[in-house]
């Protein structure tokens, strides 16, 4: 599902959009591809500290797990995206959902569109640039580190367009962007359960655009941090406009 993300803003942008303090900046490096299953940072604001900017490993862990035992983690149990739908029944993702919840702050992220059995990654961003915020939620295991779960929902007609293979459950998948009213919202650690649930089958009320990208953002052998992967490529067997 989502386990493709940019964020290339300055700290000022990201400062002037999330009224972080500006101390808390100095962690933030800008990269123009993460992928959810390498060993580098996204950030986050958690629910604790929501005036602060947190780097976080992609993938939740148990809280009683060690950052080493990630990899392995991740190889059985995929935790970089948590089904909206489901939080509540999982013995991992409840508690977070209750009590840990945060933005993962981005400006752009990948989906692959399926094509003759090949796929083409999108990059998918607002139609005005901005920055935006993915519904998360988050543990916190020894020495102040942090993992997170991307939340995602059922994918609304324009996404569906744009990732079009259906998952193992049968349903066409969408990360949960929030709306920025609602930001303060899933933040709020004594929001009631009905509200959260509401949250989560929210969406923010932005548009977005979407355009056919290198083929390296899904490649792992590949070094794709870098500034050209966010530039339009016609693939002329697509023939298709989002």
């Amino acid at each position: 599902m989502c386990y493709h993300i940019s964020l290339t803003k300055t700290k000022e942008e990201i400062k002037e959009r999330f009224y972080v303090f500006p101390e808390a900046l100095d962690v933030y490096k800008p990269f123009f591809h993460r992928n959810g299953f390498e060993k580098e940072y996204i950030y986050i604001i958690k629910d604790i500290e929501p005036y602060n900017f947190t780097p976080a490993y992609w993938g939740m862990l148990p809280e009683n797990f060690e950052i080493f035992q990630r990899d392995d983690f991740l190889r059985k149990t995929n935790t970089l995206n948590a089904r909206a739908m489901h939080l509540f029944e999982s013995p991992l993702f409840r508690k977070p959902l209750e009590y840990n919840r945060c933005l993962i702050i981005a400006d752009g992220f990948f989906e692959p569109h399926q094509f003759n059995g090949n796929n083409y990654p999108h990059y998918i961003r607002c139609k005005d640039r901005s920055l935006f915020s993915f519904a998360g939620i988050y543990t916190e295991l020894d020495d102040d580190i942090y993992t997170v779960s991307l939340i995602t929902t059922v994918a609304n007609d324009f996404f569906k367009e744009i990732h079009n293979k259906k998952n193992k459950h049968g349903e066409y998948r969408m990360p949960l962007i929030l709306d920025e009213k609602d930001e303060i919202d899933w933040l709020d650690p004594d929001l009631p359960f009905q509200e959260v649930m509401e949250l989560l089958f929210s969406f923010t009320n932005k548009d977005f655009e979407a355009y056919t990208v290198s083929k390296d953002v899904m490649n792992s052998r590949v070094m794709s941090n870098r500034k050209d992967v966010l530039e339009p490529v016609v693939y002329p067997e697509l023939n298709t406009l989002f």
